[in-house]
């Protein structure tokens, strides 16, 4: 699977190497629709240096476009990541 990175994946300083890890060892979980009615999908789990990430990304036939992808506190449950994610 090819992996695409919207400009704002990167407000947080997050790589798409840890994006990558996080998306190829992780579960994911579907958040919902995109405008176009594409399924939205979801990880979060740790990277490849620890740091606990949230990871949205939107699923095209031949990719994934990752829209929202930042750090988050390693203590949080994760019935209340998903309620916040859209």
């Amino acid at each position: 699977m090819r992996y695409q990175f919207a400009k704002s994946a990167g407000n947080y300083n997050v790589s798409d190497l840890s994006a990558t890890f996080l998306i190829e060892n992780n579960l994911s979980f579907e958040v919902g629709l995109s405008r176009e009615a594409n399924k939205k999908i979801a990880w979060v789990g740790f990277d490849q240096f620890g740091i606990r990430l949230e990871c949205v990304a939107i699923v095209f036939i031949d990719s994934l476009y990752v829209i929202h992808l930042k750090p988050i506190n390693p203590w949080e449950e994760i019935d209340e990541i998903k309620k916040r994610l859209w």
